[in-house]
């Protein structure tokens, strides 16, 4: 069978058993670019559309006997884009979060230079590079691509320094742009 055949396929099932719930005409396998899904067959006239994977809708779930540190509310496990979460009820007027499988702390203790309340976290980014940044976020939005260090700063006082590796071996670099302070690892 060749690449061209393969919608082709005489047990393929392009149509689907159930009707259209908006208009009962038959739903089949639409293609848009790179992307299939479910479509009524009266389109433009019924514009009901599905996608093919199950959505796995999530009902929020409460935490018994959790309440929220910074409201009191009851915390409720939830599910979002990048997977679970706990998160205040009390949303959208308390945004709370707790992420279950949450980093570790950078090196513990080190305190975010910026706010000095929040510590400093190991985060990822959508495409998987590591970076720091501080726990209190939206409210800080301290961050930084390197490892951080509890050492300040010789030339400028800065509460972290941050670990880089030169083509020498390892050095301390000062974060701060003005500053730019560059010293051997310890």
């Amino acid at each position: 069978m060749t690449p061209s055949h393969l919608f082709d396929a005489p047990d393929r099932k392009n149509e689907r058993d159930e009707p259209c719930p908006l208009c009962a005409n038959p739903v089949t396998l639409k293609h848009s670019g790179h992307h299939s899904f479910w479509g009524c067959t009266a389109y433009p006239t019924c514009s009901y559309t599905q996608s093919l994977h199950e959505t796995g809708d999530f009902e929020p779930e409460p935490l018994p006997g959790e309440h929220c540190p910074e409201c009191g509310m009851e915390l409720l496990l939830k599910k979002g884009r990048y997977g679970f979460f706990i998160g205040c009820s009390g949303f959208p007027t308390c945004h709370f979060m707790l992420d279950p499988s949450a980093p570790k702390s950078a090196e513990p203790g080190i305190a975010c230079p910026s706010c000095q309340q929040g510590t400093l976290v190991q985060r990822a980014s959508k495409r998987g590079s590591l970076f720091y940044a501080c726990n209190r976020y939206p409210k800080c939005e301290y961050a930084l691509n390197e490892p951080p260090k509890p050492i300040a700063c010789p030339a400028c006082g800065w509460a972290v320094m941050v670990e880089r590796e030169g083509a020498d071996g390892p050095y301390l670099r000062c974060p701060q742009k003005s500053c730019g302070h560059r010293q051997e690892s310890v």
